[in-house]
């Protein structure tokens, strides 16, 4: 899910107005590629992957990040995340914030498989470091919304220009004909709280 040191973000200049016919004008790609437009509309970041870089744990691939929300796949391995009894996710509890609400939570943090739990404890600095991670099992999980940069076009509507970073996007609601995604989030649903130390050996992984 991480991006890579070594990888190119998309230029500003790749950016164009489409007017689709009978609909409202919205941001898109000079030359677009299958995929990149989701089932709502929204128009994700691209990104040129280039070997022989660094993981960046703070900086986010966006189609790697949408593959595992869409499929929930584990955010280490890849592989499928869902089991019999829920699928593992992490969240931050930290000490000056309120107590987590266990019926409210949705997120941008795709899940993990019980194997690779205690791998990413181990090895994600922000997570070996930060005392206040949560390990959840979730009954059920639902894509609710996207987020990302909303670019406004200029006077001559000939480029488009950032107005909002991080802005969060619901499917309940109207998208932003501006945004390029970067983020997809879920809504979590049936939360339990686990002690990864109790986390039974995988038996998808098991030999």
């Amino acid at each position: 899910m991480a991006a890579l040191s070594s990888d190119l973000p998309f230029l500003e200049s790749d950016l164009c107005i489409e007017v689709p016919r009978n609909g409202e004008p919205h941001i898109a790609y000079m030359k677009p590629r299958p995929g990149e437009r989701d089932a709502h509309g929204n128009l994700w970041g691209r990104m040129k992957r280039v070997p022989g870089g660094r993981v960046l744990f703070e900086s986010v691939d966006p189609a790697r990040q949408r593959e595992c929300m869409e499929r929930l796949l584990c955010q280490v391995c890849a592989r499928p995340a869902e089991r019999a009894d829920g699928t593992l996710f992490i969240e931050w509890q930290h000490p000056s914030e309120p107590p987590m609400r266990l019926d409210k939570l949705k997120t941008d943090m795709p899940p993990l498989c019980p194997t690779c739990v205690p791998v990413s404890l181990r090895h994600c600095p922000f997570l070996r470091h930060d005392q206040s991670a949560v390990v959840l099992r979730v009954r059920k999980s639902v894509p609710c919304g996207v987020a990302g940069t909303v670019y406004r076009a200029d006077l001559e509507l000939d480029r488009w220009i950032p107005s909002a970073h991080d802005a969060y996007s619901s499917y309940t609601k109207p998208r932003y004909p501006g945004m390029i995604a970067v983020r997809m989030f879920r809504r979590l649903r049936g939360v339990t709280v686990v002690d990864p130390d109790s986390l039974a050996a995988d038996p998808v992984r098991a030999p």
